[in-house]
C-alpha cells in the first residue's frame, strides 16, 4: 500500500469562520524538520495535540503564538498573522512548558508583571492578579515567593493568567507535565473551563489518555507530521489504514504455524510468543485474513484466536509514533 504523501488534516480545515488557521506550514531548524506541511483548523473549545518529545508540538506552538514563521505555508491567528502584529499577540496566551515566572517575588507580584506587560494599567493588573489567584484556588499561597510552590500550583498560577485574561486564543504546550494526579485533575477543571469560554485553547501533551480526557477533537503529530485529527475512533481509523497493522493468533503449535505464516506473501515479521501464540504484522488486513484461511483449511491446523493488538488509539499512537515508524 502506497503511503499518502500529504498529510491528513481535519475536515473542517478549509472552514470558512474558523479564526485560527494552519495551511501547510513548514518549519525548519536548519536541515531538521520542526513540521512538515500541516494543515489544521482550530475551533472555539479545546483542540489537543499529542505527539511525543520532538514531534512538532512546541513548533505549532510558537508558530501560532507568533515567535516564528514558516519557511512554507501559512499561519492565520485571529484574521492576521501573529509573527508581525503585535495586536493579535496581545489577544494570545501562551503557558509554556518551561518556566515563566520570577523565582525571588511572590506568585501575585508575578501576575501582576504579567498583566502590565500585556498592556494592563497597574490598578488594573492588580485586581486582574486577584481574580486570576481566587478563580484557581490560590488566594491564600498568592504572597508566597514563587520559589516555594509545588510544580502543581505553578502550572494552576499559569491557567490563572490565561483564565483572568481577555485573551481569545490559549496555547498551553505540556500543562500536566511534572505534576501529579489530584493536581492534573484541577488543572484539567480549570482548562475545561477556558473552552466553555468560547476561547479558541489549544493543548498538547506527549500523554495520549491526558488529551482525550479533556476533548475529543484531538490531533496526532510526529515527526513533524499531522497523523491524524478526530475522535479517537476517527484517528484510529485513518492512521491505522496507514500503517501496518499487528495481530495475535493462538494455534495449537506456534513454531509449526510460524513456518506457514513466513511464506504468505501478505504477512511478515513472524514472532513466535510461547508455544500456541504468535505475533506478525501485515499492511493489508483483509488479504492475509483470507491467505490465512486457506493455509487453515489445506492444513487443517486450528486458530484458537485471532485478534488486533492495535485496537486501541493508544496502541497505533504507540506504534506510529515510535522512531522510524511513520511512512507519511
Amino acid at each position: 500500500m502506497t503511503a499518502p504523501t500529504v498529510p491528513i488534516a481535519n475536515p473542517a480545515a478549509d472552514a470558512i469562520g474558523h479564526s485560527v488557521r494552519l495551511g501547510d506550514a513548514t518549519v525548519f531548524y536548519g536541515e531538521v524538520v520542526g513540521l512538515s506541511r500541516v494543515s489544521l483548523a482550530f475551533a472555539p473549545g479545546i483542540t489537543g495535540i499529542v505527539g511525543p518529545n520532538g514531534s512538532g508540538k512546541t513548533t505549532m506552538m510558537r508558530l501560532l503564538v507568533g515567535l516564528v514563521q514558516p519557511q512554507e505555508g501559512t499561519v492565520n491567528v485571529l484574521g492576521g498573522d501573529p509573527f508581525k502584529d503585535e495586536e493579535i499577540r496581545t489577544r494570545i496566551s501562551f503557558v509554556p512548558a518551561t518556566e515563566c515566572f520570577y523565582d525571588n517575588v511572590s506568585g501575585h507580584t508575578n501576575l501582576e508583571a504579567a498583566f502590565v506587560a500585556r498592556g494592563e494599567t497597574r490598578k488594573a493588573a492588580k485586581q486582574l492578579a486577584d481574580e486570576a489567584l481566587e478563580l484557581v484556588k490560590l488566594t491564600a499561597d498568592g504572597k508566597r515567593a514563587y520559589r516555594t510552590w509545588s510544580r502543581g500550583m505553578r502550572q494552576r498560577l499559569k491557567l490563572g493568567l490565561a483564565l483572568a485574561s481577555s485573551s481569545d486564543l490559549v496555547l498551553l504546550d505540556e500543562p500536566f507535565l511534572g505534576v501529579d494526579p489530584p493536581s492534573r485533575r484541577q488543572l484539567r477543571g480549570h482548562i475545561d473551563k477556558l473552552g466553555k469560554q468560547g476561547k479558541v485553547v489549544v493543548v498538547s501533551s506527549h500523554v495520549l489518555h491526558e488529551v482525550e480526557a479533556l476533548t475529543d477533537r484531538v490531533g496526532v503529530l510526529a515527526h513533524g507530521r499531522l497523523l491524524g485529527f478526530g475522535n479517537a475512533e476517527e484517528i484510529l481509523r485513518e492512521v491505522r489504514d496507514q500503517h501496518p497493522q499487528r495481530l495475535q493468533i493462538e494455534v495449537a503449535d506456534a513454531r509449526a504455524f510460524a513456518a506457514i505464516l513466513l511464506r504468505l506473501p501478505h504477512i511478515r515479521e513472524v514472532k513466535v510468543e510461547g508455544e500456541r501464540r504468535l505475533t506478525f504484522v501485515t499492511e493489508d488486513p483483509e488479504a492475509a485474513f483470507k491467505e490465512i484461511a486457506e493455509v487453515v483449511v489445506e492444513s487443517e491446523a486450528p486458530i484458537y484466536s485471532l485478534q488486533s493488538l492495535d485496537d486501541t488509539l493508544e496502541a497505533v499512537f504507540a506504534q506510529v509514533t515510535s522512531t522510524g515508524t511513520h511512512r507519511l
